[in-house]
């Protein structure tokens, strides 16, 4: 299997990944903690990212939401 590229732009901070909601940071944080929104990736220098594409799926209907009982 070839492995895909992946741009920079299918992933982000917090801050890009709430702005990309439309969202607070403070809300964004709460909908993660919840379990509405995934978990960042953590990379080994302790930076947490997030998966902007999963995110998009997850408001299109794409792919199910981490936590189905939570509404936004």
């Amino acid at each position: 299997m070839k492995a895909q590229r992946v741009t920079i732009q299918e992933f982000g901070p917090e801050k890009d990944a709430a702005k990309y909601l439309g969202l607070a940071q403070s809300r964004f944080r709460k909908l993660v903690t919840s379990g509405a929104l995934p978990a960042p990736i953590k990379l080994a220098d302790g930076t947490q990212i997030w998966d902007l594409v999963q995110i998009g799926d997850i408001l299109r209907g794409d792919a199910a939401k981490p936590s189905q009982d939570i509404e936004f």
